[in-house]
């Protein structure tokens, strides 16, 4: 029988390492393909390891909060299986390779939608519920959407030991702030840092959405305003990413959406948004913003994009400038929706509108291209019947 190293897998194209969190076997346990081995933590979001081959768990080398590379070992199975970890370690194909598929991959997300038995619940609060011994399953979570949080575990082990039965909480080493979110500030540095090297433009507009005030009925704006931004990108040279050696557009359009989260900002990707009824993607947008913050964002929606959608509206700010998100050419950031005076006719009146600002990398494209491609968008909001209602 060979050993087989499972190894921290590379889940998103910037992630470098890994944090392992917690082993779901014990050295010596024999393992089904399948069957989840161990959970780590990545930039974005915690994963479960499975293992790919049926064998033996016959050796752990990795251990709760150790930092591991890449493609190095966290443990050895013994099989008779051949090694079926290799292709995790290979660079993400072309974009007009289609994505694999999740049952090809050694790794799936904690959470997966399909499933009836969800338990959404954040990093920490998982952690802190292994050190408690604490049945996530039984609890009842206060977070959006009912995510359980780290007062839910903690509240429920006041029913369940004594205070000097308790295991102490271990601060972290980043000046209190949580460990999951001081990885993401990582992240983040990265991404910008190299961000700064790019040469970037900024167009703003104010997007009239007076037309779709009244027929837009449940739906969120932020959904009305992608949809629109996809399917004009989908005709624009900025749908593309800069290779290095020049712009490679696609064909497909995917769209990253930042979202705001306890441990920081998370991007999860939708492929082709303009393709849905306009309900049925505010729905969709519902669901992965939710994935986001509960920090279990489906494989799905962890691949490359070439753009990204910022929308700080809901927390007050009218307009504002997002850097790129390198190899993205292009970069949205939309402001608060209000009424405005606006000039109506021969004089003024009050519309429904918000500012948007267009960033550009000036090697893909110029301000004239984020011009046209935002009053693409808008002759797209001006016509309520181009959007697929239900």
């Amino acid at each position: 029988m060979a050993e087989i190293p499972l190894v921290m897998p590379k889940m998103s194209m910037t992630m470098e390492e890994g944090t392992f969190l917690t082993w779901h076997k014990a050295e010596g346990d024999e393992v089904r393909a399948g069957d989840v081995v161990c959970e780590v933590a990545t930039d974005k979001v915690d994963m479960e390891v499975e293992s790919p081959v049926d064998g033996i768990l016959v050796r752990l080398v990795a251990q709760p909060d150790d930092v591991v590379a890449v493609g190095e070992p966290i443990a050895y199975l013994s099989s008779d299986a051949d090694d079926l970890l290799g292709d995790l370690l290979d660079e993400p194909a072309e974009a007009e390779a289609p994505p694999p598929a999740p049952a090809e991959l050694a790794t799936t997300p904690t959470v997966q939608p399909s499933l009836l038995t969800v338990v959404s619940a954040v990093p920490l609060a998982r952690r802190r519920a292994v050190e408690l011994g604490v049945d996530l399953a039984a609890l009842n979570g206060t977070g959006p959407g009912g995510t359980i949080r780290v007062v839910d575990v903690e509240a429920a082990t006041s029913q369940l030991v004594t205070p000097a039965a308790r295991v102490p909480h271990r601060p972290s080493a980043t000046n209190g702030a949580p460990v999951s979110r001081h990885r993401s500030r990582r992240a983040v540095a990265r991404q910008t840092s190299a961000s700064a090297a790019i040469p970037q433009a900024v167009v703003f507009r104010d997007l009239d959405l007076e037309a779709l005030a009244e027929r837009r009925g449940q739906c969120g704006w932020t959904s009305l305003i992608v949809r629109a931004y996809a399917d004009a990108l989908r005709d624009s040279p900025l749908n593309a990413r800069w290779t290095g050696e020049g712009s490679e557009v696609w064909s497909d359009v995917a769209v990253a959406l930042m979202v705001d989260t306890e441990h920081g900002p998370v991007a999860p990707v939708l492929v082709n948004p303009d393709r849905f009824p306009i309900e049925e993607l505010d729905e969709r947008l519902g669901r992965v913003a939710d994935h986001a913050r509960s920090g279990k964002v489906p494989v799905e929606h962890l691949t490359a994009a070439t753009t990204t959608v910022h929308d700080l509206g809901t927390l007050g700010v009218d307009a504002f400038q997002e850097l790129l998100n390198p190899p993205q050419a292009t970069a949205l950031s939309v402001g608060a929706v209000a009424p405005h005076v606006a000039p109506v006719g021969d004089g003024a009146g009050v519309r429904t509108r918000c500012r948007v600002g267009l960033t550009v990398d000036h090697r893909v494209g110029d301000c004239a291209d984020a011009a046209r491609l935002l009053n693409a968008v808008q002759r797209r909001l001006d016509d309520p019947n181009w959007f697929e209602w239900r």
